[in-house]
């Protein structure tokens, strides 16, 4: 952040380049994020002795990411008419929701009994992601006119930690069966995602375009998108408390941890904003 600031702070201070001129652009906005990721799973076999018996069971659910409000500020020093360098700081909320969350077992019983189909659909996770706040230092390109310019810009993000974290529950699987009644007893856990993994960088680029309308002698109406793109932060699962489990439960939730893929959150959104701009 300090780093950031001292590099606007230089890009405001820049001798006035002959006929500089200096943009200032505040906007509002809505996001559209890519994330979506696919969860199957299953216990492995299950240790029942019980003559007969079989079990075929797995489950699956759907992580997905949905937009938000997005607040940006934008300060650029054009060195010329059509060329300038740009410093700006966006905020986009998101939200990520689990689409489906079911578990289905088939248990063919011991004779006479007849085979038994469950379905379950668990509850939805819950998720809490922070609003992805990246620094942008960009090249600026626009077109010349009064009353409507084209603007370009692009060039190289950065973004900090991305505080997301998700209670997800999952099915561990058949711990018990009643061959008189056909009962089946399915176990259920909850799960949370671990620290990202720190290793992973945390610059990417972004590129927008845009409309400028001219309004009075130094003001504009800017009509945007723009394009976000970060490597990959990763999140392995863990259980979400640290209560003991019988050791069936055990055995299934490591079996289960190893069969789930760890959340793999891919930061990479479109927006589109509509803001006002002042030049000086």
């Amino acid at each position: 952040m300090k780093k950031a600031l001292a590099a606007l702070a230089v890009l405001l201070t820049v001798p006035a380049l002959n006929a500089a001129e200096l943009e200032l652009i505040g906007s509002l906005g809505y996001s559209f994020p890519f994330y979506s990721q696919t969860f199957p799973y299953d216990s492995g076999p299950i240790d029942i002795p019980l003559p007969g018996l079989e079990i075929n069971q797995g489950g699956e659910f759907e992580l997905k990411g949905s937009g938000g409000l997005v607040l940006g500020g934008a300060a650029t020093v054009y060195a010329s008419e059509g060329f300038g360098f740009e410093v700006r700081l966006d905020s986009a909320d998101m939200a990520v929701d689990t689409l489906s969350n079911g578990y289905i077992i088939r248990a063919d019983l011991p004779s006479p009994s007849d085979p038994v189909t469950t379905e379950l659909e668990l509850d939805r996770s819950q998720a809490d992601l922070k609003a992805l706040t990246p620094w942008s230092f960009n090249i600026k390109l626009r077109s010349g006119g009064e009353s409507l310019r084209l603007t370009a810009s692009g060039g190289l993000s950065r973004l900090g930690n991305v505080e997301f974290a998700i209670d997800q529950m999952v099915s561990l699987g058949v711990v018990e069966v009643d061959v008189e009644t056909g009962e089946l007893d399915v176990a259920t856990i909850r799960l949370r995602s671990a620290s990202a993994v720190e290793s992973e960088s945390s610059w990417g680029g972004n590129l927008g375009l845009g409309i400028q309308i001219g309004i009075g002698e130094r003001g504009a109406l800017v009509l945007e998108g723009r394009a976000f793109y970060f490597p990959k932060r990763t999140y392995e699962w863990e259980r979400a408390t640290d209560e003991s489990l019988p050791p069936l439960q055990e055995s299934l939730l490591e079996r289960v941890l190893q069969q789930l893929d760890p959340v793999e959150f891919s930061p990479w959104w479109a927006q589109a904003s509509v803001g006002f701009a002042i030049r000086f």
